[in-house]
């Protein structure tokens, strides 16, 4: 017995995440709202955030990219609270530098606290990756607007899974490579859910928010509307970007690409956000070559796709066309007879 429990003992994995005191309530509940960070080795920058949504009832699995170079004001009242902590916080923090002022593992929990407040959403726990780690997981989509998604390696990893226990071997496989404020075991507890998830119905988005010069600010209103409606929905049917054929009257989940034909600048990002905030994704804006466009003209493979968007524009027309260099469902090009600035 006393050299079985020496053994033991010896053997036993020691938990980072019980090592010190939690700033912030940890939820691992069956909503999994996990926070990745991933941060550069050497200097201890942030350069990359994804919350990860996961439902354990629909099996539903969302990715939200969150800006690294996201800026928040801290309220009076939390910022008074973080002074007692680090007495150098600015009140201004941007979060790729979270590590300049506070230190271990209690960072990424302080970064949760800051975001949490400015986000409006519930974060249960994080994980934090090194960059190198980071990449063989996740890699930026194709376009101008800045969105995660995981690699092709990491789904055909997770794919060769084929009952709780190998998910329970690939969790723990990466976990010591990993910080977090959970232990192995409560990760592992999503192990039978995460088996059930369709790799081909994953979801990523970016939160709302605007950038200039750098700098990205959230819309507090629009996120908290858009990750309460993630958690609201029903199990994904159909991939992103495909309409769901069993809702005639819910948004089209066709993808969309903005040209500025106008020559009117700032007018493509303008559309861009309305559109984000009626539920339609776009993956980017940029500027049509040519001369400038008086009327919008809306490319889409499937007219029935393109027509969703006239009530947009004043008398926009329709072209169906197979040639989307965008990678969109459907390209839309500005005319100057739809400013709205």
């Amino acid at each position: 017995y006393y050299l079985t429990m020496l053994f033991l003992k010896q053997t036993a994995r020691v938990e980072r995440s019980t090592q010190y005191e939690h700033v912030v309530d940890i939820n691992t509940g069956n909503e999994s709202s996990n926070l990745i960070y991933s941060y550069d080795e050497k200097s201890g920058k942030v350069e990359a955030m994804i919350l990860e949504l996961f439902d354990c009832s629909t099996k539903n699995m969302t990715y939200v990219t969150i800006p690294a170079s996201t800026q928040i004001t801290i309220s009076g009242s939390k910022y008074k609270e973080l002074l007692e902590i680090q007495g150098k916080l600015p009140q201004v923090v941007k979060l790729s530098d979270i590590s300049k002022y506070f230190s271990g593992d209690e960072t990424y929990e302080y970064g949760i606290m800051i975001l949490q407040e400015e986000l409006k959403a519930d974060i249960g726990y994080f994980t934090a990756m090194k960059t190198t780690d980071f990449n063989q997981c996740f890699e930026r989509e194709k376009g101008k607007k800045l969105i995660y998604h995981p690699t092709k390696k990491m789904l055909d990893e997770a794919s060769q899974c084929k009952d709780e226990d190998d998910m329970n071997d690939f969790i723990e496989g990466k976990w010591d490579t990993l910080i977090s404020n959970i232990t192995l075991s409560q990760k592992q507890h999503y192990a039978k859910d995460l088996l059930k998830v369709n790799r081909d119905l994953i979801r990523t988005h970016r939160v709302y928010g605007t950038e200039e010069s750098g700098v990205f600010k959230l819309n507090k209103e629009k996120n908290q509307n858009f990750i309460d409606k993630i958690w609201e929905k029903r199990a994904y049917k159909v991939p992103q970007g495909k309409k769901n054929e069993s809702s005639t009257n819910s948004v089209t989940e066709s993808t969309v690409f903005i040209y500025n034909g106008s020559k009117i600048t700032g007018l493509a990002a303008k559309y861009q956000q309305k559109l984000e905030a009626d539920g339609y994704t776009v993956k980017g804006v940029g500027n049509a070559t040519g001369e400038v466009r008086t009327s919008t003209v809306i490319y889409t493979k499937q007219k029935k796709d393109g027509s969703v968007f006239q009530r947009y524009f004043k008398n926009a027309k329709i072209e169906v066309t197979s040639d989307m260099s965008s990678g969109a469902d459907v390209e839309i090009v500005l005319g100057t007879d739809d400013n709205i600035l």
